[in-house]
């Protein structure tokens, strides 16, 4: 560093000079930004003139600190330019990048010097002019290598100059002194929030100013009267295709590897979000051991689609700070409700605890960080949501102690052993079946279950009238077979494709690597299933080997969910016989697990084992309705029980002989078997007693939801914070304030008297 001289006006200039000469650089597509840019730099520095306008230098140059370019397409280092064929040698330059970037852009590095460290207009702007050329030189070079990635992603209808047109942004060369040292040590950025599609705001507004404004059917006329224009119509149709031809591009050239997350087994993929492609670029830029801060749009912290980019930053970082806002006026051009959040990072190591706090109103928190943010250990932020890997909305710190107790049990989807689980399915949908559904009950010989058939514990209107009365039936199999909603949902198990459900792949898979099937050479699923069942002297396997889950009770939830109403999820068990509509997920009451001795048998119903025995399907729905497992759910649900995320969320899985068994099953049991269509489960039971007295029935509620707080291991303080914490409607109809109190009252007799059974 250079001594500094002079009064303190000066030395602040000189120390800002410096800054924004050796320490600031940026990146904009837009030409006209990147000058707005490097003005607003110098005339930071101009307003520091005024006390010592004789005793300072001349202005530097910025023109290679902020340069115009697309920041998404181009190289980030020269290992990335040494992976083509052709480019062995760039592998061989020792050390670090610096050294490579060196020797292969001194060119370059020794014209963007001579420009910075000249005090001559002259001599500045020729360095500048032989810089640039330089650089154009080798951007050239490397386009080539891009329109190989274009081609490499099925894109063929593109030359080298259409390349060029998208003005790729190749860093080590724009930022070869960077580069040279080792890199950036600190990345600031606020990456753009828009989708890269087709968006007409953008392009017609170009041709009418006011169309933004518009309402949505003004604007589909005046898109219509604009196309009327030749012209207008074609550069509309190449904006289009433009649109596709990049997003094509991020998807398939393999430059970006974070953006296509998979969860529950399905693809998830972003739309080509650019905040998303931003943030990726991030950890190609930044140098090892640097720091990043960014502010990202909601999507990347509790999106399903920024999984891998969340995996990522915990995996392969050291996480800082985590603070999630909820917009509320922050940014006036964007929807009050808007959320997104700020991250900072080191680019290094692995997150052990993230100091976070979420869903906050206003940019004050920013200055009290230390004093109000939450210690979050990294393994909350993964088991929240194992599948997507969403970050919770934590608040304060008993929120989050709460939370990592709620999470220290298995997701309730995953098999362990020989306990039950839930797999969750939609059996018929209202209106891809309707022709399987009639209202009139003379013409029906079983119910057809909606969700607004179902509350907890509940399966009709016996104990409250505002519970709907079952609307849809459907007829017997034998009588009407095309008529039929069991034959439909017969049909569907048998096509299925998922061995939980199908008997066809659960038996290919079970035996078709089994040594004493190996001398048949049919590979084929259907093939190989059917020579197999032919050994056993029985026809191929038809849709009458399939058992109806309807042949047994089972558990519901309603799919319509909110985390304002009373209640978030809604279980009940419904009677053996009734088929649903999507508008409740059914809970699976078997899995298919075929034996060899089973293999002759026709139908082979045997191979259908129940997930739950008697006592443990209502353990089952106890824990599922019980105030603990709602709070849960409620941070994740926006309007719907969405499948991935119900069955991720965690419960304690109790069976027979554990803590709570007993209590709670016999109590779930007793409000949910009433009437004549459960007969047959309580006798099953052992001769249960249905409670049908409003007061008693309010009671065992209480008795199971403290009970389960017990079961998840939560103390006092914790059930107090979360009762406290409740959402509460203005006119519920169970959960009031005395109800409340009931259940805090129970989980204190219970933890002094300890009824675990």
């Amino acid at each position: 560093m250079e001594t500094i001289e002079g009064g303190n006006g000066n030395e602040s200039l000189y120390a800002k000079r410096e800054i924004i000469l050796n320490n600031l650089y940026g990146v904009d597509i837009d030409d006209g930004a990147v000058e707005i840019c490097k003005l607003r730099l110098w005339l930071s520095m101009v307003a520091d003139l005024e006390d010592e306008p004789r005793a300072v230098e001349p202005l530097p140059n910025l023109d290679f600190n902020v340069r115009q370019g697309n920041s998404l397409i181009g190289f980030t280092g020269v290992q990335e330019i040494a992976r083509e064929e052709g480019d062995a040698s760039l592998a061989n330059f020792g050390g670090g990048f610096g050294d490579s970037v060196q020797e292969l852009y001194d060119d370059v590095i020794q014209y963007v010097e001579r420009h910075k460290n000249t005090d001559s207009a002259k001599d500045a702007t020729e360095a500048r002019k032989i810089a640039d050329s330089k650089i154009r030189e080798h951007s050239r070079s490397l386009n080539e290598k891009i329109l190989s990635q274009f081609h490499d992603a099925g894109i063929e209808d593109i030359t080298l100059d259409e390349v060029g047109d998208y003005h790729p942004f190749h860093w080590v060369i724009e930022f070869t002194t960077v580069y040279r040292d080792g890199g950036f040590d600190i990345i600031v950025g606020n990456p753009p929030w828009d989708v890269l599609t087709p968006n007409r705001d953008d392009y017609f507004t170009k041709y009418d100013e006011t169309f933004r404004t518009r309402m949505p059917e003004s604007k589909d006329k005046m898109v219509e009267q604009l196309l009327e224009d030749a012209e207008i119509a074609k550069g509309w149709e190449e904006y289009q295709s433009e649109m596709e031809r990049r997003s094509t591009y991020f998807n398939e050239s393999g430059q970006y590897h974070l953006q296509d997350p998979e969860v529950a087994g399905t693809s998830v993929g972003n739309e080509n979000d650019l905040s998303m492609l931003f943030f990726e670029r991030v950890f190609d830029i930044v140098r090892k051991d640097g720091y990043v801060a960014q502010i990202l749009p909601g999507v990347i912290l509790n999106g399903a689609a920024g999984k891998d980019l969340r995996v990522h930053l915990l995996n392969n970082s050291d996480v800082r700070e985590i603070i999630g806002f909820e917009n509320r006026g922050i940014f006036e051009q964007i929807h009050f409700q808007y959320r997104f959040g700020v991250v900072t990072f080191k680019n290094s190591g692995t997150t052990d605890t993230v100091s976070g706090i979420f869903d906050q109103t206003n940019t004050n928190i920013l200055l009290s960080l230390d004093e109000s943010s939450v210690s979050i250990p990294k393994s909350v932020l993964i088991e929240y949501s194992p599948e997507a890997r969403i970050f919770p909305n934590i608040e304060s710190q008993q929120e989050m102690n709460v939370l990592d107790k709620l999470l220290d049990y298995p997701s309730i989807s995953e098999r362990l052993e020989n306990d039950w689980f839930t797999s969750l399915y939609a059996e018929l949908h209202r209106s891809g079946d309707s022709d399987r559904l009639v209202e009139d009950k003379s013409k029906g010989d079983y119910p057809i279950c909606q969700g607004k058939n179902i509350f907890q514990f509940e399966y009709d209107s016996t104990h409250h009238d505002d519970l709907a009365d079952v609307a849809l039936w459907s007829v017997d199999e034998e009588r009407n077979p095309a008529k039929s909603a069991k034959a439909r949902v017969r049909g569907k198990n048998f096509r299925s494709r998922d061995a939980g459900i199908s008997l066809k792949k659960s038996i290919y898979e079970r035996f078709s690597d089994d040594p004493e099937f190996s001398h048949i050479s049919t590979r084929s699923q259907k093939g190989f299933v059917n020579d197999v069942i032919e050994e056993y002297d029985r026809p191929a396997l038809s849709e009458e080997d399939v058992l109806l889950d309807s042949t047994e009770y089972r558990i519901v939830l309603r799919e319509i969910a909110r985390a304002t109403d009373e209640r978030t999820l809604i279980a009940g068990v419904i009677p053996k016989g009734a088929v649903a509509v999507h508008t409740l997920h059914t809970v699976r009451p078997y899995k298919v697990n075929p034996r060899k001795e089973q293999l002759g048998e026709q139908p082979m119903h045997t191979a259908y084992e129940r997930v739950f025995s008697d006592r443990e399907l209502f353990v089952a729905l106890g824990l599922l309705n019980s105030i603990p497992f709602d709070y849960l759910m409620r941070t994740k649900v926006d309007s719907h029980i969405v499948k991935y995320k119900f069955e991720e969320s965690q419960l304690p899985r109790l069976t027979a002989g554990d803590d709570w068994f007993e209590y709670i099953s016999t109590r779930a049991a007793r409000l949910n078997c009433y009437g004549e269509a459960f007969t047959e489960l309580r006798d099953r039971l052992g001769d249960i007693e249905p409670a049908t007295d409003k007061d008693e029935r309010r009671e065992l509620r209480a008795e199971i939801d403290a009970a389960a707080f017990h079961a998840y291991g939560l103390t006092r303080r914790d059930v107090q914070f979360i009762l406290n914490d409740f959402h509460r409607v203005s006119n519920p109809r169970i959960m009031t304030a005395e109800y409340f109190d009931l259940v805090f009252e129970t989980y204190d007799i219970l933890a002094s008297e300890a009824p675990k059974r």
